[in-house]
């Protein structure tokens, strides 16, 4: 499975779309073509095709041209808070070593549409960003925004970046070529086999502000979890979360999702039923996602949330959640605001 096939949170595309409106290009230009809403991109909870994200990525070059680094502009902005869960379980991580280990097997969590490999030698860590399973037109700049989050990340999550000893690119020098020794301290080797960085190994027991033993595990529990859930969700069960998604708030009756789809609600059971799903499960699981994704990342109260998720109240929200993971909302929430201070 292609990474970019996976479904996506919008957060990724709604960075990319205020990064473009600053350099004047309008929503509507950037949106063009991709069947995606205001209302769709506005909701945090919501999950759409990697193919639109694309879509709006291949928008925006054509509207500013190939003289401004895009991609590296908009890496930049990726904050640890953007990433969610996945951002969470980076760092939390003891040191760079362990955080290196759990980018690379949950990447798939990650904004990237890339693969990322790494190698660790004796003296040398080099990653290698492969970028084949994208468009031809797009790969460059797909590289280009993994290396500003690479920035990002890294001074977020450790307070400092990790001297890089070599960049090689696989495309030829673009327009805006030296802004990549002046944001990564090297000149990059152009025209290169492969996307790679390479930093010394001397850096991997770095650890940073917010290594946490319970962070970590909840970090893993959790995009484990998710990562199979995602992988795995594809069939009607798939396009059935995905309707599910569009207003968890509000969850659709499997009579009205059976009719959008088609099919009779009884088709829609038994072809549930083939893929060991059901539809009351589904909609457990999209609201036991979202509770996880809402209390380890977003500054909302349980009242809110329990709101968000289509709870009468926050008492029937701490039932379910309870119900879900043994402990209350309250107790489950990792604190990250406490452990920034």
């Amino acid at each position: 499975m292609s990474h970019w096939t996976l479904p996506r949170l919008t957060a990724s595309t709604r960075l990319m779309i205020r990064v473009a409106e600053e350099h004047a290009v309008s929503f509507e230009r950037c949106i063009e073509g991709t069947g995606l809403t205001r209302a769709e991109l506005s909701d945090p909870m919501a999950e759409i095709e990697g193919r639109q994200e694309l879509a709006v990525l291949r928008n925006i070059l054509r509207a500013l041209g190939p003289s401004v680094p895009f991609g590296l502009r908009a890496g930049l902005r990726y904050h640890i808070t953007t990433h969610g869960l996945w951002g969470f379980g980076v760092v939390s991580s003891a040191n760079v070593r362990t955080a290196l280990d759990f980018v690379v097997r949950y990447f798939d969590l990650s904004f990237s549409f890339n693969r990322l490999h790494v190698d660790l030698g004796e003296t040398f860590v080099r990653s290698v960003y492969d970028a084949s399973d994208n468009p031809d037109d797009l790969q460059a700049v797909l590289v280009e925004r993994d290396l500003g989050a690479l920035l990002t990340l890294q001074h977020e999550g450790l307070g400092h970046l990790i001297p890089i000893h070599s960049l090689e690119l696989r495309c030829p020098p673009p327009a805006y070529a030296p802004v990549f020794e002046s944001m990564f301290g090297v000149t990059p080797q152009f025209n290169a086999s492969v996307n790679r960085v390479t930093s010394e190994t001397k850096y991997l027991d770095d650890s940073g502000p917010f290594a946490d033993e319970l962070g970590e595990r909840v970090g893993e529990q959790q995009c484990r979890a998710l990562l199979e859930r995602r992988r795995s969700e594809g069939g009607i069960a798939g396009e059935v979360r995905r309707r599910i998604l569009r207003n968890p708030g509000k969850v659709p009756t499997m009579n009205a999702v059976a009719a959008g789809l088609g099919i009779s609600t009884r088709t829609l059971r038994n072809r549930l039923a083939r893929e060991a799903a059901s539809y009351r499960r589904l909609v457990e699981n999209v609201r036991m996602t979202l509770a996880e994704e809402l209390l380890s990342t977003r500054d909302m109260t349980v009242d809110t949330i329990a709101g968000r998720l289509g709870y009468a109240d926050a008492s029937s929200f701490g039932t379910a959640f309870k119900r879900w993971k043994g402990v209350s909302p309250r107790t489950y929430r990792p604190s990250v605001r406490e452990q920034k201070a």
